[in-house]
């Protein structure tokens, strides 16, 4: 196991800790956070985000295992852990606000909004 799936092992895990203590989006910083639905096809959750100002902001370059396992190349990409769950991490910037989404695979084989978080 590379140092860098640690890595995105690891930031998936902390993503699912503070989505348990963030569920169904955002916190009460004052900020206007998204609107965000669960089981929302992360492309079009990132045409929307892109289209209202946000910008990509991964927290890392993702290894191409990491893409593979997305389905996808959208540039907001930060990790996904390859644990069998699926989980990927997607990150975004507006102004100072951060905006990270969670997903899992959909029915369909693409990754669907799990949980999101404003991260500090």
């Amino acid at each position: 196991m590379s140092w860098r799936f640690g890595l995105g092992l690891a930031a998936a895990l902390a993503a699912m800790a503070l989505t348990q203590a963030v569920r169904s989006g955002g916190d009460d910083s004052g900020g206007a956070s998204p609107a965000l639905a669960a089981n929302e096809p992360i492309t079009q959750v990132d045409a929307r985000l892109l289209a209202t100002g946000w910008l990509p902001q991964p927290e890392q370059e993702p290894l191409p295992l990491e893409r593979k396992l997305a389905g996808n190349n959208l540039d907001s990409l930060s990790a996904c852990s390859g644990t069998g769950e699926g989980f990927c991490r997607y990150d975004y910037q507006q102004g100072r606000q951060r905006l990270s989404v969670v997903t899992v695979p959909g029915s369909r084989g693409d990754g669907v909004v799990h949980s999101w978080f404003t991260p500090n």
